[in-house]
């Protein structure tokens, strides 16, 4: 089954190219071309996760059965993890943290690893994990007490662990890693906690040493630091990087976002001004962690809107011309479109129900409305503090043009005394829309099913050659609609609560589609008569 035609990164020449400069990203590289794999969180660099497979669309996608599922023993708290594919065998963490290979055709367990806390020596506590990056013979996995493991592959067995930071409390670091150029990179969360100063670390893929580390909030005498005042704040200003980032390596920059400010989520009286680089897109060198430019999306942000939502790149053209563009929808809600070289502002338009901003101006700094900051006596602010979108992965379509995320029109009160209550009288919905990136327009929109239309979800979404996008909701339907108009195609209750976002791989010339639940693996495909 091969794709009629290449995606973003694809290309025969690119691909060459950037294989060549990324040295021992070579091999990753070229297996990027094989669209049977998924081989990173968002399949590849781009963050665009489509999926060049094409068997299942929109003529028979109705016809989808269970091919195998693979039952999580013990039974996590919960899960969020992809599942990554490579040449016939599934990879996937649990809980906190069991990890499987798979037999990607059958479901049979090939190995598995437990890691072991290394101060109590627990093996399951509470704890998750959005899913392994890749590279080579090697998987890499972040841990709740703040530690990147690297296995093999092949076996499972340990081959490395080095610890992200000791400088200050751990809270875990659920994030997928990313591997680009030799480099294992990966953030911590803990931004709410006001004890934390937020940071990427990157470490050698090959020996788990560290290369170099970012700090998401500037120290005095640092860029940025004038955005600070003029005490110890900065020191635990949050800015937390949980997520994973996206690479073009004709630019050979590196995309990460980051989380909300602290020590106060909804009182900003003690950390005067923008609070760089909070709720912020950071443009690095991967080779040494250097800051190319910067956008923020919420300046002083008092609402919790971290920018922890992926940055989806592009090659488009924009306004005639061929752009390198990067796309955001963000949790503040609204959706942007910026270059990618140097940051420039070129849409920012509403994607979810917003009372906060008038509008984003050229600049990229919103025109506040006056009731949006916190009050004492309370402000009903739109969206709510879950956000117009969260963490959950978009998607983008290079047939279509058209960009996926799992959004949702709520609004909340925000409370200047540090917390933040939901309106009762709110009726919040959650929905999958489509949006035209050139002009910020909604083209279509999916919303969930009865009362869980209003329920918050925490699954993303995939889109393929087929003319599919899929997604799930919070009670475990797992959906196929089309991907140009939102037509509901399929739908199969999982029976168990899904936290992730689906993917999809070939095995033996058969296309499948896959989802993470709290209770195991399911793995669709055709119905053979």
């Amino acid at each position: 089954m091969k794709p009629s035609y290449a995606i973003w990164g694809c290309l025969a020449a690119a691909c060459a190219a950037s294989a060549a400069a990324a040295g021992s990203d070579a091999l990753r590289e070229q297996r990027y071309r094989s669209a049977d794999n998924w081989l990173s969180y968002d399949r590849d660099n781009s963050g665009q996760r489509f999926s060049p497979l094409d068997e299942i669309d929109v003529s028979n996608v109705g016809d989808l059965v269970v091919k195998w599922a693979f039952q999580f023993v013990p039974v996590p708290q919960r899960t969020e993890a992809t599942p990554l594919v490579r040449d016939g065998v599934m990879y996937v963490p649990i809980g906190g943290l069991v990890a499987h290979a798979l037999d990607a055709g059958t479901g049979s367990e090939l190995w598995r690893y437990e890691y072991i806390h290394e101060a109590s020596g627990e093996r399951h506590p509470p704890n998750w994990s959005r899913g392994f990056g890749l590279s080579g013979e090697r998987l890499y996995l972040g841990t709740f007490d703040c530690h990147v493991v690297a296995l093999d592959a092949r076996t499972g067995s340990e081959l490395w662990r080095s610890l992200l930071t000791d400088e200050q409390a751990c809270f875990g670091a659920p994030g997928a890693p990313f591997v680009v150029r030799n480099r294992v990179l990966l953030g911590t969360r803990g931004g709410d906690t006001g004890l934390l100063r937020g940071a990427l670390h990157a470490f050698d893929a090959e020996t788990g040493k560290r290369v170099w580390r970012f700090y998401t909030v500037p120290a005095p005498g640092d860029p940025g630091a004038e955005t600070w005042p003029d005490t110890d704040a900065w020191k635990t200003g949050g800015g937390a990087p949980w997520t994973s980032g996206t690479y073009d390596p004709e630019l050979n920059l590196l995309y990460w976002t980051t989380g909300n400010p602290g020590p106060k989520d909804f009182d900003g009286r003690d950390r005067e001004g923008d609070n760089l680089y909070t709720a912020s897109l950071l443009a690095l060198n991967p080779d040494n962690g250097k800051l190319a430019w910067h956008f923020q999306f919420t300046p002083h942000d008092e609402h919790d809107w971290d920018a922890n939502q992926t940055p989806v790149l592009v090659d488009a053209a924009w306004q005639g011309k061929p752009r390198k563009l990067l796309l955001q929808a963000s949790r503040n809600g609204f959706f942007y479109v910026l270059d990618r070289a140097n940051g420039e502002l070129l849409l920012a338009e509403p994607f979810a129900k917003q009372t906060w901003a008038k509008r984003i101006a050229a600049d990229g700094r919103p025109v506040l409305e006056e009731n949006s900051p916190p009050s004492t006596q309370g402000s009903l602010v739109c969206p709510d503090i879950h956000g117009g979108t969260n963490w959950q992965a978009p998607s983008y379509n290079p047939v279509t043009e058209l960009f996926y995320v799992a959004a949702r029109d709520a609004c909340g009160i925000y409370y200047r005394t540090g917390h933040s209550i939901n309106h009762e009288e709110t009726q919040a919905q959650q929905l999958v829309r489509a949006i035209d990136f050139r002009s910020g327009a909604i083209r279509w929109e999916f919303p969930f099913f009865g009362d869980e239309s209003q329920q918050v979800s925490f699954a993303g979404t995939m889109t393929t050659a087929g003319g599919l996008v899929f997604f799930a909701d919070r009670i475990g339907n797992f959906i196929a609609a089309d991907a140009e108009t939102g037509k509901l195609l399929w739908h199969f209750n999982t029976g168990g609560t899904i936290r992730a976002s689906p993917m999809s791989y070939a095995h033996n010339g058969r296309q499948y589609v896959a989802v993470t639940t709290k209770n195991g693996v399911f793995v669709f495909g055709l119905h053979r008569r």
